[in-house]
């Protein structure tokens, strides 16, 4: 009866207090170990989608997507944007092209989007979390909100 009262009143054994901060902070380390490899990849994502853009760029030239160039600029240089339309239509109606590119351009866009959530996730983690947040960020960690599977599917399809 003594003990059931002492711990009713909120006092805790003071080992077993020790050893969950521990795993606290172990489980906190493994967080922000797997936030710095998610940063990596990333970073990764982000070059690898600038040298796509630089590659496209070298090989069918420097010119502006139609759709960025305002209708008065249009109008005023019509005769040369004529062939650079004519020119622009041709390779971006290559399907392969550009279907790499929209999806590298997606798939980093999904990866960026779930790192932010992650390193949200991760930051708000305190000792003063509840388990109702906790419970919240497990379920948008396991659900990947950002992550469209249907896209990765595709993806991995062009891969040998």
């Amino acid at each position: 009866m003594r003990v059931k009262s002492y711990f009713e009143a909120g006092c805790i054994n003071t080992h077993d207090a020790v050893q969950n901060l521990s795993k606290l902070n172990s489980c906190k380390h493994g967080l922000m170990d797997h936030l710095s490899k998610a940063k990596v990849i990333v970073t990764e994502l982000d070059g690898l989608l600038e040298d796509m853009t630089n590659a496209i760029q070298t090989t069918f030239g420097n010119l502006p997507p139609i759709w960025d160039m305002s209708f008065g600029d249009e109008l005023n240089e019509q005769s040369s944007t004529e062939n650079k339309e004519e020119m622009a239509l041709s390779h971006f109606q290559s399907p392969h092209v550009t279907h790499f590119a929209t999806l590298m351009a997606i798939i980093y866009s999904m990866v960026k989007q779930d790192y932010v959530m992650q390193e949200k996730i991760i930051s708000a983690l305190n000792m003063k979390s509840s388990s109702g947040e906790l419970e919240s960020y497990c379920l948008m960690w396991s659900l990947r909100p950002y992550i469209n599977e249907e896209v990765m599917h595709q993806a991995w399809k062009h891969i040998p």
